[in-house]
């Protein structure tokens, strides 16, 4: 049996952390606010 070949992992640049990880929600509640299983229509974003 033969070893395959190592191939180093790639780092694809996406764009800059900081347009990344922007919310796009505003509000009061965290996501611990909301029970597993809340319907997505129950979930409120303001």
């Amino acid at each position: 049996m033969e070893k395959e070949s190592y191939e180093s992992p790639e780092l694809v640049e996406l764009g800059s952390f900081e347009s990344l990880t922007q919310g796009t929600s505003y509000g009061e509640s965290l996501d611990a606010t909301f029970p597993d299983g809340t319907p997505r229509g129950e979930l409120t974003f303001s």
